[in-house]
């Protein structure tokens, strides 16, 4: 499965039910997943952290780094889908409202 044959609303549903299966869902605040959010963004920061600006770009020359990458980007992104549906947030909406308020904020030139 790839970006081209799923949706963002078949994404949210698969991961709503992996962790309804598990329990997951039962107790949490959106406190909880935004701290959950926050230490996955810092697990993906971590692959950076010590690596000059100009070489950033390396990791995906490494398998074992570039795998890394991808699973924490997975995490990230799993958690910010769990505090959209926490809120009932559409994602797709959001987004596109940002993108309209940004683009009078920051106008082309």
């Amino acid at each position: 499965m790839d970006d081209t044959e799923m949706t963002i609303d078949e994404i949210r549903k698969k991961i709503v039910s992996f962790s309804k299966e598990r329990g997951w869902d039962k107790g949490e605040s959106a406190k909880d997943l935004v701290m959950a959010l926050s230490i996955e963004a810092s697990e993906l920061m971590e692959i950076f952290q010590w690596l000059h600006s100009d070489k950033a770009d390396s990791v995906k020359d490494n398998a074992n780094e570039f795998q890394h990458l991808k699973e924490e980007i997975a995490d990230v992104f799993w958690y910010l889908i769990r505090i959209c549906e926490h809120f009932q947030i559409d994602l797709t909406k959001a987004v596109e409202d940002k993108t309209v308020k940004n683009a009078i904020k920051y106008p082309i030139d």
